[in-house]
């Protein structure tokens, strides 16, 4: 999706030459781009934007992609949102390597819906993360940035669903029956994927494709945050194949703070509080 000058005003980025790259290290729709950059050897200029310190909330980051999310891709001052489309966008750029979108009509179907399922798990997958990986306190926007996140940048609905629902989170954080519907859906999904694979190779058939990219970043996050993949065997078989190609492996490999210290830490408080996925949802990823 290219936004408009009317909603671009950050002007200066109007004036970026090359490609260039906002994003967030764990920002999971960043990772998939991230990914495809690496795979394809496309080189771009990398501009980090630190959403623990609520940078997606300033004017002049607003002023670049109105809805405040990460990534955003900007090419010779074209301003690109939406990560899906982010992707279809750079498979068109020159490159050594094979094209990772759809080459037939029946491609194209498959490819069509699942990337649509993968989106709409949006919040579900942000449900994931703050329920069952980084705690409430780090995670939660004080009300401060939340006005300034309402108040700058142009109009956008979608700035609107986010907002609300950082509205929420600090309210309540992640509630129990929205974790277990954000598993379930994620349980459904890759019940699907592991049909798909009963025939085939890969998600698209026989060869890798976006549906690798996009869907590695999702299962690798439900894995941090206690799903157990192996109960999906062909769809785990797949993610560790991927996990052997430099590209997927570098992109979601854990942090030390992550591992060693804050994930140690919320996971003994999840084993005191009873609340680790397999005791909040344990019905569901045993069905």
């Amino acid at each position: 999706m290219i936004l408009s000058d009317e909603q671009v005003t950050t002007k200066e980025v109007k004036s970026w030459k090359g490609l260039h790259l906002l994003h967030f290290s764990g920002s999971s729709c960043s990772q998939k781009v991230r990914t495809l950059l690496r795979e394809k050897g496309i080189d771009y200029v990398s501009h980090h934007v630190n959403l623990v310190k609520h940078e997606h909330a300033s004017p002049w980051y607003l002023g670049i992609n109105p809805r405040g999310v990460v990534p955003v891709l900007v090419h010779d001052g074209v301003v690109h949102v939406e990560s899906n489309d982010i992707l279809a966008y750079l498979d068109t750029l020159p490159s050594d390597a094979d094209s990772y979108f759809p080459l037939t009509p029946d491609e194209r179907a498959i490819v069509d819906e699942s990337l649509a399922l993968e989106n709409d798990l949006h919040f579900a997958l942000r449900e994931i993360t703050m329920g069952f990986i980084f705690p409430k306190r780090l995670a939660q926007k004080p009300d401060d940035v939340l006005a300034k996140y309402e108040e700058a940048g142009a109009d956008d609905p979608s700035r609107d669903k986010e907002i609300a629902w950082w509205r929420a989170f600090a309210e309540s954080g992640v509630t129990e029956p929205q974790a277990r519907a954000a598993v379930k859906a994620h349980r459904d999904a890759f019940d699907a994927l592991e049909k798909r694979l009963e025939s085939n190779e890969w998600l698209i058939g026989d060869r890798i494709s976006v549906l690798e990219l996009a869907w590695f970043i999702t299962m690798n996050r439900l894995r941090l945050g206690g799903y157990p993949l192996e109960i999906h065997p062909r769809l785990f078989k797949l993610y560790s194949r991927l996990m052997k190609r430099p590209a997927f492996a570098q992109e979601t490999k854990t942090p030390a703070v992550l591992s060693k210290v804050l994930l140690p830490a919320v996971r003994f408080g999840q084993v005191l509080r009873g609340k680790r996925m397999k005791d909040v949802a344990g019905d569901i990823l045993a069905a």
